[in-house]
């Protein structure tokens, strides 16, 4: 284990390759007019699959539903001194690179939905989807501060959700479904050369000479830096459940809830050294490519709504979600070959999403949406935040409307932009010679949906 700490300080890897704030409650563009307020009460169509199943048994015909979102994302981080931890004398990670403190990660992501429900005969309905559940994506520039903790994230959840309901009288529905998930994640950071070499020196391995001869006797330089990429995948199963209650008239009440899933990530770590380092170390076992696992338990959730028709025209819609995070506390990456794991502490915490909305029918066939929603994020402290997912609290402003074009088809248009606070970032990386990420993220989003609903005898 001497080498334990230069190997990770070298391929800090995505430590963080998952936060708080990643799950994507983008799963229909009728709902996002409303911020989603209501969504496990309102089953005005096919995407109630994901949201409650209890909900496909208000759907009479057999109807399918395909969605797209397009989200951009503005987000500019500013440097606030980065730093090689005290390994290295706590100097800045590129000297020359010092005065570019500013750096945009901004990425536009593109998150397809698609539904069917098909009612039976007695109180019985069949519904599937396909939905993305979880997702992020973030890019920096090769040669940022932060490029030892992250430069390239990208990880996704695509998911199967078969279902079913029943109704039990005219006041309960209920309905159950089986989640097939398959998540996906390819994640990149710089590995510091200079580090590894000197760090390998302070501990006999090679003389201190060898690394300066080579060029790589200088820690944080960004032009002697090498790359790692990590992919892996895994596939899971899970169920979720839901209640539909019609207390009176024009009000709807539900609860819904989707269990968590454990993954088992089964990849490659991908190494490319800088040449200096292969002349100083030749074939070295260190950064050959070799396979690499990861577990993570992604997190169950429960959802209360409510829908009221206050009058003929207008409904009242609410809603308050339960994500437990806290599932998540910790991430390690396991290589198959001589390097130790690379360990990140995460400490996320269980958050509530609180939303309000409305629908008004503004004649027979337009309804005029708007909403509001407060998203806490898990991430306990600037401390624990990371440049993979720079997540803060979120405030959305949402508008929308649905047009039934006719009898069989109808379409749903919706806009949020969400506002986040700015967030601070202060992570020390959990090895000696890594980063002390110091600095500012201002981020916010703009989400743009549509949907096609087609039913049929």
């Amino acid at each position: 284990m001497r080498k334990a700490w230069v190997v990770l300080s070298a391929i800090a890897v995505s430590e963080a390759s998952i936060a708080g704030g990643f799950a994507l409650i983008e799963q229909g563009a009728s709902g996002l007019g409303n911020a989603y307020a209501g969504a496990a009460a309102v089953s005005e169509d096919a995407s109630t699959v994901w949201f409650n199943p209890a909900g496909m048994s208000e759907i009479k015909e057999k109807q399918l539903l395909a969605a797209g979102h397009v989200i951009g994302v503005n987000s500019e981080f500013t440097d606030r001194g980065t730093t090689l931890n005290n390994s290295f004398g706590g100097i800045p990670v590129d000297p020359n690179f010092a005065t570019a403190s500013t750096e945009d990660a901004g990425i536009t992501s593109f998150i397809p939905n698609l539904y069917y429900v098909h009612p039976l005969k007695n109180g019985v309905t069949l519904g599937v989807g396909f939905s993305v559940p979880f997702g992020n994506s973030s890019e920096y520039d090769p040669a940022w501060v932060g490029r030892y903790q992250a430069t390239e994230s990208a990880v996704a959840a695509f998911d199967v959700n078969p279902s079913i309901s029943y109704i039990v009288n005219e006041n309960v529905s209920v309905g159950a479904g089986i989640s097939v998930q398959t998540f996906t994640a390819s994640l990149g950071s710089a590995i510091d050369s200079g580090a590894t070499c000197t760090g390998l020196a302070s501990q006999g391995v090679v003389p201190i000479d060898a690394c300066q001869a080579a060029g790589i006797g200088v820690a944080g330089r960004q032009e002697l830096d090498g790359s790692a990429d990590i992919e892996g995948d895994s596939t899971a199963v899970s169920f979720n459940v839901g209640v539909l209650l019609k207390p009176r008239p024009g009000t709807k009440l539900g609860f819904a809830y989707r269990h968590s899933i454990d993954h088992d990530l089964d990849g490659t770590g991908d190494f490319t050294n800088n040449p200096a380092f292969d002349q100083v170390f030749g074939p070295t076992p260190l950064f050959n490519d070799v396979p690499a696992s990861a577990e993570a338990r992604l997190p169950p959730t429960v959802m209360f709504s409510a829908a009221h028709k206050a009058t003929d025209q207008l409904e009242l819609l609410a809603d308050a979600t339960w994500t437990g995070w806290s599932s998540l506390q910790e991430l390690r990456i396991v290589f198959d070959g001589p390097q130790p794991d690379t360990f990140n502490t995460l400490a996320f915490e269980d958050v509530w999403r609180f939303s309000a909305g409305f629908n008004f029918a503004y004649s027979d066939q337009l309804t005029i949406k708007g909403g509001v929603a407060l998203d806490q994020e898990a991430v306990p402290s600037a401390e624990l935040r990371t440049p993979r997912i720079p997540g803060s609290d979120r405030t959305w402003l949402a508008v929308g409307f649905g047009y039934q074009v006719n009898q069989r088809i109808g379409v749903d248009v919706g806009f949020t932009h969400i506002m986040l606070d700015d967030t601070p970032l202060a992570n020390v990386s959990e090895t000696p010679g890594g980063t002390t990420l110091r600095g500012e993220f201002e981020t916010n989003a703009n989400i743009l949906s549509a949907q096609v609903t087609v039913q049929f005898d």
